[in-house]
Order: C-alpha cells, then sequence, then structure tokens
C-alpha cells in the first residue's frame, strides 16, 4: 500500500537532520521556517535515551503542518512528511525504505546519525542535504564527509547560535561543510538547492554543457592551479564535472558563465571548490576483510623475513586525514609484538592536500572512530582527550612520516616494501593511471607489495605485477624489471568535445627549455678552460658550488655512500687542512691568504709540480650571500697571485696549529655556554612539569565534579520522566471519569475560549472538534437559555457559582451549573456542565 502511494508521492530529495543535546529548540525553529511543499522526505535523527519513549513527534506536530510520526521498518519515505528515529534503535535507508535494528550489544558510543548519513549518501547520492544542529561530540562527522564525497549539500548550524556546538564545530573542521548558517536561513538554501536546474537533469546534460564551454572549463581549472598551486587537468572528465556542478547547484548558479564569474569575484570558492575536488572518504580498517588478508599474506612476511637493521619502509599514497596511514603502522606494530621479534617500521604517508595531511600530523580522530578501530587496537594506540575524541599515541605517531606529495608530478619514494594506493586512482585519466603505477613499480623492492582500491587494477602493467588477490586487489612486484617509457599512454582521451590535458607539467617545461637563446658570450668557455686555473667556488657554509679546470688530481674518489657537496669530503687529505685554514681565515678577516707549495705531484713526462693554494671571497651582482674561490696555483709559472696574507710551508703549520688551539678554546666556551643553557632548561622543565601535573590534577578534580553535575542531572531527568508519567496518568483518569459518567462539560479558559470538551456535550450545543480554540461566543445551544453569557462573564470575573434549569424543545428539563475553574486561590476560566434531569 505504501508502494502504491509512493508512486504518486515519492520526494525529489531526502533531507536528514542530525541533532543532539540542545536540538528540540533547534528543530522547532527549523520546522517553524520550512515550507510544507518541498517535496522532500525530512528525517530527524537524534541521540535518544532507550528509556524512555520520546515526545518529539507531539512536540514537532506544532511547529510544522506536514504529516509527523516515528519511522517504522520498512517504512517508505513520502514526499512532505517528517519521519523521526525511534528510542533505542539504529536507522538505515535502502531505496527509499527505512530499515531499523537494535543496538549492537557490545557498541561503545551510540552514533546513529553516521549511520544513517552514510546509508543515505548511498542511496541518495546528490539528491540528498545532510543538516548538523545542536549537540554535544562528534557524531555525523563521517556521515557528511560520505555525503560530501556522493554530491550532497551539507549544512551545519552556526556554533555562536546552537546551544551546544560541538556536533557543528566538529562537522565544520572535517572541511565537508557546504554552509554556516542560522537555523532560519537554512530554508532558503535548502530550496535553492533543491529547486536548482541541475538537480533535475541528467549528469550527460551536464557533459554537454561542458563541451560547449571547454574554454570556460580551461579557464576554471587555470584559476584554481593559479591559487592553489594544485594542477586539475589529470582528473577524470566525469570527477571534474561532479564537483563542478555540485558547487554550481549550491551557489545557485544556472551556467558555467555564471560560475566562471562567481568565482573571479569570490577568492573563497575557489578554495571551496578545490576541496570539493580533493574530498576523499577514508577511516581505520575499512574494508576488515582486505586488512585480515594483508595482516596475513603481507605483513606476517615482511616482518619475518626481515632483520632488526633493516627497516621496513611502506608508502601510503592519497593519505587523505591518515586514517589508512596508522591502519597500517597499528597491524605491522602489533604483529611485530605479536611475534616477539624486533623491527623496525617507517610508514610513508603522502598527500597531495595540505590541509589533509596537517589534519593527520595532529593524529586527532572523533569519537566515531571507536565504532571503526577493534578495541584492542582502540586502547593500545589511543588515548582520550577531555573532549571525547581520540588522539594516536606518540609511538604509533612516531612510526609514520607525512608529506605533501604529488604522486604523478613529484618523485616517488624508493625501496619500498609495500605500496599502499586505495581510491585514488579512479579519480585520475587513464595517461596519470599509468604513470603512477610506473612509479609504484619503481618505489617497490623486488617482492614488495601493492594494495590497490576495490575499482582500481594494474591494467596495462598487469605483466609486471603477481596477482596475490584479485577480488581485494593485493599484487607483488616478482620481478626486477623496469616499465618501458613507450608503455605509458602520453595523449589525453578525448570526450564530448572536452579534452583535459594529461602530460604532465615538467614536460612541458623541458620543451620550453629546449628552444634556448644564443649565448652573446662567445668564446667564454675555451677561454676560461685555457687560463683559469682549477678552482673551487664554495659558500660559507664551505659546501661546493661550482667548480673550474681540471681538479681531478685535488680531489678523492667517488666514497660508497651518501654523496655530499662537504668540501673536506672531496679534497684529498694532503690539501684539506691547508684549505679548511684558509678558508677560515678568509671568512673570519675579509683577506686574501696565498699559501705557498701546499702540493707537489709528478706530471706525465714525470716532471715535478709544485702548487700554491690562492683563497679569496667575492660576491655576485644580484646575490647578498659571500662565495669563497679556491684556486690552486701551479708555482713554476712566472707571475704569482697577488694576496693580502702569505703563508710560507712552515708557517703554514704554525698557523694551522694556532687556528686548531683558537677553536679549542672557543669550543670549550661554547660547551660551558650549553652546559648553563641545559641547567636553566632542565629547571624550566621541572617547573612545568609540576604545573602540567597541578593542571592534570585540577582537571581531574573538574571532571569528578563534572560527573557529579551529570550524576544529579540525570536523577532530575528521571524525576521529570516520572512526573510526565504521573500527569499522564492523571489525563488518562480524568478522561475515562468523564466518558464513564457521560458528563456534559464545557471548559473555558480565562478568555472563554473552548478548552475541551465531552461527547455528551453535542446533545444540548451545536458543537464540533474544530470549533477548539473559538470564543464561546460564537457557539449557540439547542434549546432557550436567557442570560447564559452574562452568567458566564459574571462567574468569569469573580462572580458566584451559577445553577439553573431551564426546559428544551421536547419539555424536558435541563440542570445548568455554572463554576469558575480556579487554580489555587487564581481564577482562571469557567467550567459549564449540563444534565438532563428525569
Amino acid at each position: 500500500m505504501q508502494d502504491e502511494s509512493r508512486s504518486g508521492n515519492t520526494p525529489s530529495h531526502i533531507v536528514a537532520i542530525g541533532a543532539s543535546a540542545g536540538g528540540l529548540e533547534a528543530l522547532e525553529s527549523l520546522f517553524d521556517a520550512l515550507p510544507d511543499d518541498l517535496g522532500c522526505a525530512f528525517v530527524v535523527v537524534q541521540h535518544l535515551s532507550p528509556d524512555f519513549k520520546s515526545m518529539m513527534d507531539e512536540l514537532l506536530k506544532k511547529h510544522t503542518n506536514m504529516p509527523t510520526h516515528q519511522a517504522t521498518e520498512g517504512e517508505t519515505l513520502l514526499a512532505d512528511t517528517v519521519y523521526l528515529i525511534p528510542a533505542g534503535k539504529l536507522m538505515r535507508v535502502t531505496d527509499g525504505k527505512i530499515y531499523l535494528s537494535e543496538l549492537p550489544p557490545d557498541n561503545r558510543i551510540n552514533l546513529p546519525i553516521n549511520e544513517f548519513f552514510r546509508t543515505l549518501a548511498e542511496d541518495s547520492q546528490n539528491k540528498a542535504v545532510g543538516i548538523i544542529l545542536s549537540g554535544t561530540g562528534s557524531d555525523g562527522c563521517r556521515g557528511i564527509q560520505a555525503l560530501k564525497e556522493a554530491g550532497a549539500m551539507v549544512i551545519a548550524q552556526d556554533p555562536e547560535e546552537a546551544q551546544f556546538n560541538g556536533m557543528p564545530q566538529n562537522a565544520i573542521n572535517t572541511g565537508s561543510v557546504d554552509f554556516v548558517l542560522k537555523v532560519t536561513e537554512m530554508p532558503k538554501y535548502i530550496k535553492n538547492f533543491i529547486s536548482h536546474p541541475l538537480t533535475a537533469t541528467t549528469t550527460d546534460k551536464f557533459k554537454f554543457h561542458l563541451s560547449q564551454n571547454t574554454g570556460i572549463l580551461e579557464q576554471i581549472l587555470k584559476l584554481i592551479q593559479k591559487q592553489t598551486d594544485l594542477d586539475f587537468k589529470a582528473y577524470k572528465e566525469s570527477t571534474v564535472a561532479r564537483r563542478i556542478e555540485h558547487r554550481m547547484s549550491i551557489n545557485n548558479k544556472l551556467s558555467l558563465q555564471e560560475y566562471w564569474e562567481y568565482l573571479q569575484e569570490n577568492e573563497n570558492e575557489i578554495e571551496l571548490v578545490k576541496q570539493d575536488l580533493l574530498i576523499g572518504v577514508t577511516q581505520f580498517f575499512r574494508d576488515k576483510e582486505l586488512w585480515d588478508k594483508v595482516r596475513e599474506d603481507v605483513v606476517k612476511p615482511l616482518v619475518m623475513e626481515s632483520t632488526p637493521k633493516d627497516p621496513i619502509r611502506v608508502w601510503c599514497t592519497g593519505c587523505s586525514t591518515g586514517e589508512e596511514a596508522y591502519t597500517i603502522a597499528m597491524l605491522f606494530d602489533s604483529t611485530i609484538r605479536e611475534l616477539g621479534l624486533e623491527r623496525q617500521i617507517k610508514v610513508f604517508a603522502s598527500d597531495i592536500d595540505q590541509s589533509a595531511v596537517a589534519y593527520a600530523a595532529t593524529g586527532i580522530y572523533p569519537t566515531g572512530i571507536s565504532n571503526e578501530v577493534p578495541s584492542r587496537y582502540l586502547s593500545t594506540y589511543f588515548h582520550t582527550l577531555s573532549d571525547g575524541n581520540y588522539q594516536v599515541t606518540k609511538e604509533l605517531r612516531s612510526l609514520v612520516v607525512l608529506a605533501t606529495h604529488n604522486v604523478i608530478q613529484d618523485p616517488p619514494f624508493s625501496n619500498m616494501d609495500l605500496v599502499s594506493c586505495r581510491n585514488t586512482l579512479i579519480y585520475l585519466q587513464t595517461p596519470a593511471q599509468q604513470k603512477a603505477l610506473a612509479f609504484f613499480h619503481f618505489a617497490l623492492k623486488k617482492n614488495g607489495y601493492m594494495v590497490l582500491g576495490s575499482a582500481e587494477s594494474p591494467g596495462n602493467f598487469s605483466n609486471y605485477f603477481h596477482t596475490i588477490d584479485s577480488k581485494l586487489r593485493v599484487y607483488q612486484k616478482t620481478q626486477d624489471l623496469r616499465i618501458p617509457v613507450s608503455s605509458i599512454t602520453t595523449q589525453g582521451i578525448r570526450r564530448g568535445g572536452y579534452e583535459p590535458k594529461t602530460i604532465p607539467q615538467y614536460i612541458e617545461r623541458i620543451n620550453k627549455r629546449a628552444i634556448k637563446p644564443r649565448n652573446r658570450l662567445i668564446g667564454i668557455k675555451s677561454l676560461q678552460e685555457r687560463y683559469i686555473p682549477p678552482t673551487f667556488i664554495i659558500d660559507s657554509k664551505l659546501q661546493l658550488v661550482y667548480s673550474y679546470g681540471d681538479t681531478s688530481i685535488f680531489t678523492t674518489k667517488l666514497k660508497p655512500g651518501e654523496v655530499t657537496k662537504d668540501v673536506a669530503d672531496i679534497l684529498i687529505p694532503e690539501l684539506t687542512s691547508h684549505v679548511l685554514s684558509a678558508a677560515h681565515q678568509v671568512i673570519r678577516e675579509d683577506k686574501s691568504v696565498l699559501m705557498e707549495s701546499v702540493l707537489s705531484e709528478k706530471d706525465a713526462e714525470g716532471m715535478l709540480k709544485s702548487y700554491g693554494l690562492n683563497c679569496y671571497t667575492f660576491t655576485e651582482d644580484d646575490e647578498v650571500e659571500k662565495y669563497i674561490a679556491i684556486s690552486f696555483i701551479e708555482e713554476s709559472v712566472s707571475s704569482k697571485p697577488v694576496a693580502d696574507v702569505v703563508y710560507t710551508p712552515d708557517e703554514q703549520t704554525q698557523q694551522r696549529i694556532m687556528e686548531l688551539d683558537s677553536s679549542l678554546v672557543e669550543c670549550q666556551r661554547m660547551y660551558r655556554e650549553a652546559l648553563e643553557d641545559l641547567d636553566t632548561t632542565s629547571e624550566e622543565l621541572q617547573s612545568s612539569n609540576e604545573e602540567l601535573m597541578a593542571a592534570n590534577e585540577e582537571l581531574q578534580s573538574t571532571n569528578e565534579e563534572l560527573q557529579s553535575v551529570n550524576e544529579e542531572l540525570y536523577t532530575v531527568n528521571s524525576e521529570y520522566q516520572q512526573k510526565i508519567v504521573e500527569l499522564t496518568d492523571i489525563n488518562n483518569d480524568l478522561e475515562n471519569l468523564l466518558t464513564a459518567t457521560e458528563l456534559a462539560v464545557l471548559f473555558l479558559d480565562s478568555d472563554l475560549r473552548i478548552r475541551r470538551y465531552t461527547r455528551p456535550l453535542t446533545n444540548f450545543m451545536n458543537i464540533m472538534d474544530f470549533d477548539l480554540n473559538r470564543p464561546f461566543m460564537d457557539l449557540s445551544l439547542k434549546f432557550e437559555f436567557e442570560g447564559l453569557h452574562e452568567h458566564i462573564n459574571s462567574v468569569n470575573n469573580g462572580g458566584e457559582s451559577v445553577h439553573q434549569t431551564t426546559k428544551a424543545e421536547n419539555g424536558r428539563e435541563v440542570e445548568i451549573s455554572i463554576s469558575p475553574y480556579t487554580i489555587g486561590q487564581n481564577n482562571n476560566g469557567v467550567v459549564i456542565s449540563m444534565r438532563e434531569l428525569k
């Protein structure tokens, strides 16, 4: 029957409203302002105690003409109807129908808003609106992220207006909220969104609109790149179209040209559309089956096959706000502990979104993660903050290195044992996907593992990866082969007239550099080789910047390991002390130095050659920093260079000893100063520690006081609930008494308006249900009774009760009693009773 009514009353959108403490007032204001004919279904999800019956439906009925009731199992959502979550239930929506379930017995925190919003995102996509009203905690944060990803509109109540700003503020902090509004402003934005032409058209029509305005779309993407340094040209056209369509809908812009003009006038919108394009849905242990597989078939083998000296390296790319990176770190650390081994683990987590990386770096997550993280991990790797949120432990945080990184433009990480890239490639065009996969292949060690999202695969590169589990997308690099450049597509895919440019930016820069202007300093290179002696150019930190001539006889062979530019590591040992001594003196005194006979070498003909060392400083025209030139002069040359200070070989040794003595005295002085600074710092840290301990004690005391207040409030609430039960029983007793006695009774308020009446009154008076709240003067008796209104006014104004008998038309006698309706000593109306005398 419901399905039949649905066919003619299907809602255009579903508006989901999440509220908790202080939400009643916000809900009443919202429904006061909402029109009754928007054509939407409204679903209110609250935090309700399972121990008490909710009266929310009765309370909201006074603020809307839409049918309002608690949702029932399997109920079809209808337009212009309000549905309320029953107490003690979790509510979901599938195929436009509501499904209820009991709260799980091991559920630590009740998060019904997250659950409903998540299923709503899957069911209604962009035909949904999510609203977060007053409340404490962070319920709804995960849900609105899912709604945002699906293209729905998300609104949060202004925290300054909310009685409890916890839920709205936490929702805003996720970056998934489209508008922060006063409650009374929300209906206008909801109406604009659901009535926007784009919400009524198909995606194909909007794509056609894009194909007719490719130039404007190019300008929009260039503007975003200019303001944010992020290039979205490699994104799939469908991804860009969906995000742009969403921004146009919520901003009520009808065409791409109109939205382009709006972007130019509102810089804040550029940041918002960037966030829309970067939005990522992630959570801890997402797809539990996958992580169970990874633990057994990837993590354990890597831990057992590695050694304590070789760190296990993991690259988690597209990490968003860090949940997946910390998940991987927990899996490895817990496995290492379980096996009783000693291993090093380092998870490199990267994402293009700087704000997401910054969020991940704090390691603070909402209370809702208690439903995502298994209890054994939650108690080991997280601690609870004062506001109820969770923060990763220092030990877990130390395992994860976070960085901003563009997976298709920046150089990849290397020597990785595991690369995880889940649900990132699906947003990229084929060329960008291929380039990313080539980077992943390069980054992995032989026998390293790769994990992709459920809708992703190696595609054309399947030959380079061994499939471990095709369903869960787990692969292994078994051969150390290079992927040929020719196998990577370099051309974009043309669709519907719009061809996004997918060739990386750096290729364009290389092409630009390929055409070089002609150098006008003709012959300079030849003159340098002929006349400039072997020379090193170093900076003030003694790092090599440039070299001239053949310096091979003065430098040592390249050593294995990390390459350094330190001049002391580059020169042969015989020259190191001379060069360092000269360089230090030049920096200190700003004088040129000449050291004679610092090196003797035989040439190819067996002739002994002696070299002197000339050292001096200089600056470039457009730079402030000083550079140091170290030239090796062959002493057989007739002319000697001019220098401020000249040292013979004996003087060089004495000068070096004096310099070392001076350096030793300076080091000792700095050591003493460092010890004094450490002592001072230690005292300050001890003082800070004492202050923190005192603050901790105060917080514990405050927490105990809050718990006490909470218990008192719960007691008061219980008393009120009990009083409501008593009043309900009394009201029921009164109703049954009046019905059983068949008394005709009419209750009037102090303004002589009808408050209540019993059914037998219809035998004596022309009255119906819709007459409630009407003035008594508008009604008439079914028989004559002069002076009735005067008697009623007299009694209402404090006069005595009236008891009179009159005759009806059929000759029967009717007794009429008019008495004051009193509360204490105050007169608050009139009670009129009538009965037929036998």
